[in-house]
């Protein structure tokens, strides 16, 4: 009872974000791959990708959020179209939640070199809920009497991409429809539509170095947000430096490194400052991608996006 208790407190102050309706899990690497939160991201840079995050959220503490993200991606058709697929677990408290979908993107070249993509993708999402987990003094709250532990929903979402050699602007709406649960009775809101909005400059003339901030926005309504501040240098063409910051209450670094043409590793770390509940609890990512050049017309070199 006493981790359950701890683990309902910890979930309450630190969002700020209304609880009536479950999150998408929250990335600190989206700046080195966007699919996962924009479908009109795949392949857009022309190569064969798969990337794998896993992310784990306050470290230490008993039922914190766990998100490993599997994401393969391609160009196809002489790089017109973008096709990929994407798999999330999520896992927190009692919650063990399961995503898979599919992507399409559609790109146009315009007279400048840019690329613009519009991106669709068509997925299901499984609720699981862990009722057993919870050691309740009293069992007569309504909410508990007949919950509906597993819950399958389909879902498409949508977004938009323009880029050239030195920017990116990205919006988009991964899951449009709002997911609501009838629980003997009781209808409950169990996910909300969310927007982003993602953009991002290099600066390439920077001595030997290349300069690139970066932010994302999350957007659900005037009280449910998360701004996503982010600076990064690249050093001698291998290593990314980054440091982050969200919501203006926490901090973050986090590096990339290339290995060779194909491989890259990635780790992130956050740490709030503006809630005393949680300082201590540091937040650790990993990521591996692989890029490929399998298909006619596909290349491998260097991007920034």
């Amino acid at each position: 009872m006493k981790k359950i208790y701890r683990i309902i407190v910890v979930l309450f102050a630190c969002f700020p974000l209304g609880l009536s309706a479950q999150l998408d899990p929250l990335y600190n690497q989206y700046f080195f791959n966007q699919a996962m939160i924009n479908p009109a991201y795949t392949g857009v840079n022309d190569i064969f990708n798969a990337t794998a995050i896993s992310r784990t959220q306050w470290l230490g503490i008993d039922g914190a959020p766990t998100t490993n993200t599997l994401n393969v991606t391609s160009s196809a058709f002489k790089n017109k179209v973008g096709i990929g697929g994407t798999i999330i677990y999520d896992t927190y408290g009692i919650n063990n939640n399961t995503e898979f979908n599919l992507a399409y993107s559609y790109k146009i070249t315009t007279p400048l070199g840019h690329v613009f993509s519009m991106g669709l993708q068509a997925g299901i999402v499984n609720y699981n809920y862990n009722y057993d987990r919870l050691t309740l003094q009293y069992v007569d709250d309504v909410a508990l009497l007949n919950p509906q532990q597993n819950v399958t929903k389909e879902n498409f979402g949508v977004g938009f991409w323009y880029m050239s050699k030195d920017y990116y602007i990205g919006l988009s709406v991964p899951r449009i429809f709002d997911i609501t649960v009838n629980d003997g009775g009781t209808e409950s809101t169990r996910y909300r539509r969310h927007y982003y909005l993602s953009a991002g400059y290099v600066f390439d003339q920077l001595f030997s170095i290349k300069f690139k901030p970066s932010m994302m926005l999350m957007y659900i309504d005037q009280d449910n947000y998360a701004l996503d501040l982010n600076a990064s240098v690249l050093l001698n063409e291998i290593i990314w430096l980054g440091a982050s910051l969200r919501n203006f209450g926490t901090v973050g670094l986090n590096t990339q490194m290339k290995v060779g043409e194909t491989l890259k590793l990635g780790y992130a770390f956050e740490l709030p400052l503006n809630n005393t509940a949680l300082i201590g609890f540091g937040t650790h990512s990993l990521m591996v991608s692989l890029d490929f050049a399998l298909f006619g017309r596909q290349g491998l070199g260097r991007r920034f996006f």
